[in-house]
């Protein structure tokens, strides 16, 4: 992924639901910018109007950027597309960019994308005395020889109460 040196605007397509996207938000917005960014509920009105073909490209899954050239980036490489907007992690934003960073960034934004609407529910719209709370709630998987027997549904359940 090639990131330009001159940028003039990008459009980010969140969801403005879950609250993990409102907080990346929130902090995107609050950096220095290193060029003009908008941030846009994909649920708003606006999108629909500033970009008609949105729903197509399923921004309920994943993030959407697109640039002024209009060019589309999802997932991962929308993530390092906002970092690359903030004047103090372009440096971070081009080496997660590299052929290198880039499939490592793409499995963790998957992850991230499979199990936000859990993690925003635990840590991102509770306060911490609650988020302590669920945490302490959840059971231990069994571990025997650094081997945990609980697999990832089960985790995602706890996780979803």
């Amino acid at each position: 992924m090639k990131l330009p040196i001159h940028v003039k605007e990008i459009e980010v397509f969140y969801d403005g639901r879950c609250g993990m996207c409102c907080t990346f938000h929130e902090w995107v917005q609050a950096q220095e910018r290193a060029f003009v960014i908008q941030m846009i509920p994909y649920q708003s009105e606006h999108a629909k109007d500033v970009f008609p073909g949105l729903s197509e490209l399923d921004p309920a899954r994943e993030m959407v950027v697109r640039t002024w050239e209009g060019d589309i980036y999802r997932g991962a490489e929308a993530w390092v597309w906002c970092l690359y907007s903030c004047a103090n992690y372009r440096g971070i934003a081009q080496r997660l960019a590299g052929p290198m960073m880039l499939p490592l960034a793409m499995r963790a934004c998957r992850l991230l994308a499979a199990n936000r609407r859990g993690l925003s529910k635990v840590f991102f719209r509770k306060k911490d005395q609650e988020v302590r709370k669920t945490l302490h709630q959840m059971k231990a998987p069994r571990c025997v020889d650094d081997v945990c027997e609980k697999d990832q549904d089960e985790w995602r359940e706890e996780l979803m109460r």
